[in-house]
């Protein structure tokens, strides 16, 4: 490589470094200023540079909490939800985000039962839901790196008592490798196969077709949450907590 080369190759490295900079020092510009716009309870500016950040492609449960934050304090109920529901699937053990989101359900309109699960289902689902995917993975790696060590003791350890101990935690790490690799999966496609919504109308109609022309079949509000169950054209087909089913337009329902 001559000079020339190398001369333009260290300038488009630097011009590459200090766009990097660049950005990096003007996404925390932009959160330090949402932040002080909060602070200041000026809410409406700080939903506007949160929701500036968040449609940049960032993602952080940090950042959908404090959307969700500023979206409460314009009286935006649904879209807080939206984002504390975004910001829990990021960080799924984090009471603060679970505190609110109870909070302001509270505060709905809408007060629908939920259908009734067996113990083992809700155990099982509560289990999965506990961390995310990438967690499970990464415990599923951890298990199967112990249970290794652990044939390793079973095979290789000269007294009785290490070879029955290799041979019971080999057993329990390869369990729990199968476990953590099943909630990994689980947890990966939930949302792809089980999709949820959160109702962003005041008022909306459920029809028994995907039309206007449809029957009503039930009126729900804004910050209800429902599950997703088809997609047809400009309509969704959602479940309700209590297990009824009807069409909505899409624009009246934001997918979590």
């Amino acid at each position: 490589m001559n000079i020339f080369n190398k001369k333009r190759l260290g300038l488009f490295t630097l011009c590459l470094m200090l766009f990097t900079a660049s950005y990096g020092e003007s996404y925390q510009q932009l959160m330090q200023r949402a932040n002080t716009a909060y602070q200041e309870q000026h809410y409406a500016e700080a939903v506007a540079l949160y929701q500036q950040i968040a449609d940049a492609g960032n993602e952080g449960s940090i950042l959908y909490y404090n959307l969700g934050n500023a979206y409460y304090k314009t009286d935006d109920l649904s879209h807080a939800l939206l984002w504390y529901e975004r910001a829990l699937r990021l960080d799924p053990r984090n009471e603060d985000i679970k505190h609110n989101i109870a909070f302001v359900n509270r505060q709905l309109v809408d007060r629908i039962e939920v259908l009734p699960e067996l113990f083992i289902t809700r155990w099982w689902n509560a289990i999965s839901k506990s961390v995310t995917s990438n967690t499970w993975a990464m415990l599923s790696i951890i298990f199967c790196s112990l249970m290794f060590l652990s044939v390793v003791l079973l095979l290789v350890g000269r007294r009785p008592w290490l070879r029955s101990l290799g041979l019971a935690s080999s057993i329990i790490f390869l369990l729990l490798t199968i476990f953590s690799i099943i909630f990994a999966h689980k947890e990966a496609v939930r949302y792809e196969k089980s999709p949820e919504a959160i109702v962003m109308q005041p008022v909306l109609n459920a029809k028994s077709t995907p039309n206007a022309t449809g029957n009503d079949l039930f009126v729900i509000h804004e910050g209800l949450k429902v599950g997703v169950t088809d997609r047809l054209g400009d309509w969704y087909e959602i479940k309700l907590p209590n297990g009824e089913k009807g069409w909505v337009p899409a624009q009246g329902v934001e997918v979590i």
